[in-house]
Parts: C-alpha cells; structure tokens; sequence
C-alpha cells in the first residue's frame, strides 16, 4: 500500500470479527518513509508560535487536528485513522508519551532473578504508555547512518575513516566485500543534480532498473511511470537526484569520464538528498547481471561515500532490511506513527498488541545501539536512537 507501518496483522484480525477495516483515513507521505512533521501549518500561521507560550499553543493546535481526524472517521464511518512517521514532538502530544517503567520496592523483589541470570529485555527495559483522546502510539525503528564520528563528535573525513571505527576483522571483510566488485570489473558512479542531463537516455536506463525489482517481487507495486521521473528531472528537483549507476569499468579511470553510455549502466539506485539527508532508494538490477556483493557497493558504500564527501548529515536507506544494515554501521531509529480505532473493543484489542509490541521494537532498538558496530561512547550510540 505504500505506508510502511505496517497494519495487515490489524486488518485481518478486524475481518475475524466481522469488522471492516477498509475504507480507513490515512496522513503520510506516499510511498515515502520518511519522518518529518506530518501535521503542518502555513508560514504566516506557525510564528504566533514563539517560545514557551507558543510550544502549548503548538500541542492544542496538534491535538485539535487529532480530535478533528477522529470526528471525520465518526462522520463517514470509517473504520480508523492514522498518521504516519511524524515527529516524536507530533506523536507525544496527539497520542502520548513512552515513559520507563519505574518498579517500586516490592515489585523490584519480587520480580529479581536469581544471581548470574540476567531478566529478558522486556523486563529490563519494559515501557509504558501513556493515552490522550483514544490515539494509539506505535514505535518501531529504522536503520539509519549518521555521519559523525562518535569518539570526535564530528563528521568523517573519510571513507577509510569511517572504516576505522569497525573491528579489524569487520575493516578486512568490508574491504574485502568492496574489492570483490572491483574485481569483477565493475564501477559505481554517483551522477546528481544537473549533471543527469549530460547522458542522453539515463533517466530512461534507470527507469528500466527502477521497474526490474517491481516485476521480480510478487509484492511489487509500480508506484511511479517514466513521465514522472522524466517530469523530476525537467523540474528544478534535479538538484535533489542522485543517480548510483553501475557500469563495466571501460579503464580511463577517471570518475565520470566522456565514454559514459547510459546504455551501459545495468545496476543502480534513484536517490533524493534533502536537508542533508541522503534518502537511498529503489535498487535494481537487470536481468542475467548478477554480481556477488553489488548491491552493499551501490546501495551502501558507495552511498557513504558520497555523504562523507559532499558534508551530508546522514542517510536512511529505507525501510527494508535489517541485520545486514546493522552489520555495516546502520543503526536503530525510532520511528513514531499514531492511530484511532473507532470501534472500541477493536481499538482495546490493538492497543493491547501495540503496546507490547513497542516495547520490544524498543528494547531491542537499545540493545543493537549498545553493542553497534561502529566503534564509540555508549552514550553517543543511545543518543541516535531517539532521533
């Protein structure tokens, strides 16, 4: 559907019961996700709200807009409503806050573990929710790369410098993952902003590895056609695109040199810089190209690079993914979405599993950032996880 907090588990259960979940009412970004503030207001409209004065202001304005969701879903009976990927500020003041669990004297003694045996991560690090107008807050968490080096508290000047944050035996395996393509004669290019226009059939060459991943995955959904990548690169949004476009090294060795042929590219991604934020998207690759390893270079390292050259604050490669990312230095964010389900047994039912749930996307969110990859402070590791 293009949401990415995910609710299937939600729909089905409601159909068990007799309940339609569908039509629902829903407040994102398509296709996009991506944390920003969801509940937005016009310029002229945001500075009445200055200082302390204006932050109260700023949450009653947010809470009207959630009251006022919840009177459409009542109006014309739909089953829900749901903002997605907004801000922690946005979600703690619509639906509440995620407070630690603080056990009093006889519940510390009751539930202590016996000497050498340590209690799950639910129990140490179990959350507690508080509830405002019936919203539901849900938490889950993103991998996500920033660039600062956690030791210096600044940016990397390197790509051999943010190597050298990883154990000697991660160092020689990710090098060894990068020559591995090298070898295989193949090279990256990064080509953004205006400088797309220079290759004559490159939006299209992209255009056909964007729709190779859609027609591979059963569940692939063609969001996008090529006008509208065409329409992208006509438009002033040029200067947010960067293209990653693998290619059969033609030995000049220079970086992007006159022999480039988009017809030659058969591997890449579509990305979006903004505000500093490299967004890492849609990866593909041609039919009968496969090459061991090509996808962490392109998707990656190459993209790393690319942020460590050009000042950029971090990247988020998506939503997909997991133990692969954490490995090569991404780590747990906390992502925040809301939702009101009108039904109230239903809306019981899923705040029971939600709760739960956050809790231990929580938790583990905690643990992966204590023992992260990339070498550093415990604290500057946990402060990435409530970005």
């Amino acid at each position: 559907m293009g949401e990415f907090i995910f609710d299937t588990e939600w729909a089905d259960f409601a159909k068990t019961k007799g309940i339609s979940y569908y039509p629902k009412l829903l407040v994102g970004t398509p296709f996009s996700p991506v944390t920003c503030e969801k509940i937005l207001m016009e310029r002229s409209f945001r500075k009445r709200f200055v200082g302390l004065d204006g932050e109260e202001q700023r949450k009653e304005f947010r809470l009207c807009v959630g009251k006022k969701l919840q009177s459409i879903v009542k109006e014309s009976k739909l089953s829900s409503a749901h903002i997605n990927f907004m801000t922690q500020e946005e979600a703690s003041d619509i639906a509440g806050d995620i407070i630690p669990n603080q056990p009093d004297d006889d519940s510390e003694r009751v539930n202590k573990k016996p000497a050498g045996k340590s209690n799950s991560i639910l129990d140490t690090v179990m959350k507690k929710f508080t509830n405002k107008e019936d919203y539901i807050r849900k938490t889950t968490f993103q991998y996500h790369w920033i660039n600062v080096h956690k030791n210096r508290n600044e940016k990397y000047t390197s790509f051999d410098d943010y190597l050298s944050c990883f154990k000697s035996k991660k160092r020689i395996s990710i090098k060894r993952e990068r020559r591995r393509v090298l070898e295989q004669n193949v090279r990256v290019d990064a080509i953004s902003g205006k400088d797309i226009r220079q290759y004559p059939g490159l939006v299209e060459r992209m255009y056909e590895i964007y729709t190779s991943t859609v027609k591979k995955m059963f569940w692939g959904n063609l969001y996008f056609n090529l006008d509208f990548f065409e329409l992208l690169v006509e438009s002033t949004f040029i200067e947010n695109l960067v293209f990653m476009c693998a290619r059969l090294d033609d030995g000049s060795g220079s970086s992007v040199s006159d022999k480039f042929d988009a017809k030659d590219v058969f591997a890449g991604t579509i990305n979006v810089i903004e505000n500093g934020v490299f967004h890492g998207r849609y990866w593909g690759c041609l039919p009968n190209n496969y090459i061991k390893n090509l996808h962490f270079e392109v998707c990656y390292w190459k993209a790393i690079e690319f942020c460590i050259m050009n000042g950029l604050d971090k990247m988020e490669p998506g939503a997909g993914g997991g133990d692969y990312k954490w490995v090569r230095g991404f780590d747990p964010v906390l992502i925040h979405s809301v939702h009101y389900i009108a039904q109230p047994a239903f809306r019981r039912a899923v705040r029971n599993y939600v709760h739960l749930e956050s809790a231990q996307q929580i938790a583990i969110a905690e643990l992966l950032n204590d023992k992260s990859s990339v070498k550093g402070s415990k604290s500057s590791s946990r402060k990435s996880t409530t970005q």
